[in-house]
């Protein structure tokens, strides 16, 4: 009898300001061609549901949140709720800086690994 070996994909929950959307949307694809699962709220939310509930269960579902640390997503109550989410969870959570300085991060991100957006893989 021949065992075949499931492997999940790893599920990552992809934190943004609605203003990164296409950027956001980028990175999405990225992950998923090199077989990763993402969770975004755009794609990934139906009208007349319950925001924060659903960002919960995204979350709950997720390996990992990566954070796209921008100058509005530094703004972004959303993204400061779905960090502390994730923290709670103690899910990993690495931030993608995009036009913003390592000491640019929200004091709650102070201590999470961090790249630039020109690391990320082609």
């Amino acid at each position: 009898m021949t065992s075949q070996s499931t492997t999940a994909k790893h599920r990552i929950f992809l934190s943004h300001s609605r203003q990164d959307k296409w950027v956001c949307h980028q990175i999405r694809e990225k992950i998923e061609q090199a077989g990763g699962s993402v969770w975004v709220d755009v794609f990934d939310i139906d009208a007349g549901r319950n925001i924060s509930e659903e960002i919960k269960a995204g979350l709950r579902k997720s390996d990992e949140l990566l954070v796209l640390l921008s100058p509005a997503s530094i703004q972004s109550d959303w993204v400061k709720h779905e960090a502390g989410i994730a923290d709670a969870l103690d899910l990993p959570i690495t931030l993608v800086l995009m036009h913003v300085k390592l000491d640019d991060r929200p004091k709650p991100l102070k201590d999470r690994r961090a790249i630039s957006i020109n690391e990320l893989p082609d």
